[in-house]
């Protein structure tokens, strides 16, 4: 934990996650105070769990135009088309970031390595490790912030503040004081995961409990698409051990699913 040294902040982030950690070395970069508030570990948010990889049209033969038709066409009729175009069009500028934070990709030759997964195209899956792709971004982009950036780690955001419709700071409890603080900032930003703890069985980790949408919900924000989440049909269900996911590049390769009936 890099203690905080101040109690008022430019940003507040409330997860430690690729999403959060991005935002706030990005803040940083651009002469902003920063906070990062995480309720686990530093390391331990659920992108350390991601595998596969991280698709981008950064092959020769490949552009973001090719990569949001493939992505329009896999969401049947259910994309919001402005929101796959930023992913699609950014992907590669934000491969780029990731790599200056210390990121490294798989690479063959001296180029990066491609693999293709359901419903892409060609080959524009970028992996790090093998299939430890969420491990490497962790890793490296925790290590940079740590660096760089204050930061409260096994501390739970309770409450975002207000005053009138605008967000005045963060109230937050920490667990290794065993009080609750408060922190200003004329901006929260909360990258806190999804809520795959609803749901069993689940590969999701144990802090996928949806704070951060209910955070939002408590202090008058608007939730949206909430009846949407997304279930990987490839997952090993032992008895007695963790939901371990099989990666999704197995049925990018063409793997066949089949039930008991074949």
């Amino acid at each position: 934990m890099t203690t905080p040294r101040h109690t008022e902040y430019d940003l507040v982030v409330v997860g430690s996650g690729i999403a959060g950690l991005y935002a706030a070395l990005q803040a940083h970069e651009a002469g902003a105070r920063v906070l990062v508030v995480t309720k686990g570990g530093i390391g331990e948010a659920s992108t350390r769990y991601a595998q596969g990889g991280i698709a981008a049209a950064v092959g020769p033969d490949d552009d973001p135009g090719d990569h949001l038709k493939d992505t329009i066409e896999a969401g049947a009729g259910l994309v919001d088309e402005e929101a796959a175009r930023i992913l699609c069009y950014e992907a590669a500028p934000r491969i780029a970031d990731l790599v200056r934070y210390g990121v490294s990709f798989d690479s063959t030759n001296g180029e990066v390595a491609l693999g293709r997964e359901a419903a892409h195209s060609r080959a524009r899956i970028l992996h790090a490790r093998g299939d430890a792709t969420g491990l490497e971004i962790e890793l490296s982009l925790s290590s940079l912030a740590q660096r760089e950036i204050a930061i409260l780690e096994h501390t739970f955001a309770t409450q975002i503040l207000t005053e009138g419709r605008r967000v005045s700071g963060v109230e937050v409890f920490v667990r290794a004081e065993g009080q609750r603080r408060v922190f200003s900032a004329p901006r929260v930003v909360l990258a806190t995961g999804g809520a795959g703890q609803m749901y069993r069985p689940t590969t999701n980790p144990p802090d996928s409990t949806g704070d951060g949408v209910a955070l939002a919900y408590e202090c008058g924000a608007e939730v949206m698409d909430m009846e949407f989440t997304q279930f990987h049909p490839t997952a090993l269900v032992l008895p007695g051990r963790p939901v371990f996911l099989i990666s999704e590049a197995v049925r990018g390769e063409g793997a066949q699913l089949f039930n008991a009936r074949g």
